[in-house]
């Protein structure tokens, strides 16, 4: 099967990204202090992986959160919280 952009969006945590392990399932070269290659995604997409890949990619979804870690907010959600604080 090939890596599709909805395949990266569905693995996609409640933090708005991806763990290390979850892009190591599907082959993404990655550098030390996990320091991802230039144009890693634009090369994914497309490509071949097996099915035990994306199931492994799509389990560690949110494996990497701890239950007392803050979640991401995007400044969308940060800047509505602003607006009903001033009201």
């Amino acid at each position: 099967m090939k890596v599709t952009p909805e395949l990266l969006e569905e693995g996609i945590s409640l933090n708005g990204a991806w763990s290390k392990k979850q892009l190591l399932a599907l082959g993404v070269p990655i550098r030390k202090e996990f320091k991802l290659i230039k144009g890693w995604k634009g090369r994914l997409i497309g490509s071949e992986t097996t099915e035990q890949q994306k199931k492994q990619f799509l389990a560690l979804k949110n494996a990497h959160i701890k239950d007392d870690e803050p979640l991401f907010e995007s400044l969308e959600q940060q800047h509505m919280k602003e607006i009903c604080a001033c009201l």
